[in-house]
């Protein structure tokens, strides 16, 4: 198995990247492109790491830190689309597309999956993104801007970031946007949502189910009940999971 270490450019960012390829043929259908959800780890997080590793021996995958996580620098949010991110995925997906000549599917882990919605919905546009994974990352940001207030404070708490704009004035127009509903309803990859039956967080609980009924796309659903936000003790499954759905959609990668 190999693997190379650099750094991607996006906006006035260089994150860093891992790029892990298969050992030979066959040549694989698809490349992955797998984001961190929000820990300080980023991509060194147990649970990407966990990615990393069994969906590599088929797939070249590519994971990153986001801007503010990890190894990434500082996250400077003057504006709402500097907070949703999606940008900087995007970028990652057209540099897996670079350097493995691959299509791209792109996996998501809580903020991560919701990062992957929206760089999918302006991806597949480009035919550069084939499909999206979310895994607990199926949600709708508050549309209270005082529960989005405290989500950004929560954030504030995870993330090396710096706010150029007022938080609440940031909270008030992020409430208003429904971000994920208008990439679930544009999306037309296929998508596969995996949930937590143990999730604590009520406003992914509350909204998670009715995202998934606004897809149009092709589309899987699956709960596991026993599990918690991070998948505790569930790695080997999603690998498994993630797997089995790639073969079924795409083909190859065996």
């Amino acid at each position: 198995m190999r693997e190379e270490r650099g750094k991607l450019r996006s906006d006035d960012y260089e994150l860093p990247y891992r790029l892990r390829s298969p050992p030979g043929p066959p040549e694989p259908p698809l490349a992955l492109v797998v984001c961190h959800g929000s820990t300080p780890k980023g991509m060194e997080h147990e649970l990407v790491e966990s990615l990393l590793h069994g969906l590599s021996s088929r797939w070249p995958v590519l994971a990153l830190d986001l801007p503010g996580f990890g190894r990434a620098p500082r996250l400077v949010v003057r504006e709402v689309d500097d907070y949703l991110l999606a940008r900087h995925l995007l970028a990652a997906a057209e540099l897996a597309g670079e350097l493995t000549g691959l299509e791209v599917l792109l996996v998501g882990h809580s903020v991560g999956g919701r990062v992957s919605l929206q760089a999918a919905r302006a991806g597949q546009e480009e035919g550069l993104v084939r499909g999206v994974v979310t895994l607990a990352g199926l949600y709708e940001l508050p549309r209270d801007p005082g529960l989005m207030a405290a989500l950004l404070a929560d954030f504030a708490r995870f993330v090396r970031v710096e706010f150029e704009v007022p938080m609440d004035e940031l909270a008030r127009e992020i409430a208003g946007l429904s971000p994920t509903k208008r990439a679930i309803g544009a999306l037309e990859v296929p998508l596969l949502a995996v949930e937590a039956g143990r999730e604590r967080y009520g406003f992914i609980r509350e909204s998670r189910y009715g995202l998934f009924r606004e897809a149009r796309c092709p589309k899987t659903l699956v709960l596991l009940g026993s599990a918690d936000h991070k998948f505790r003790d569930h790695h080997p499954t999603l690998v498994e999971l993630v797997s089995s759905w790639l073969e079924l959609r795409f083909g190859g990668g065996s």
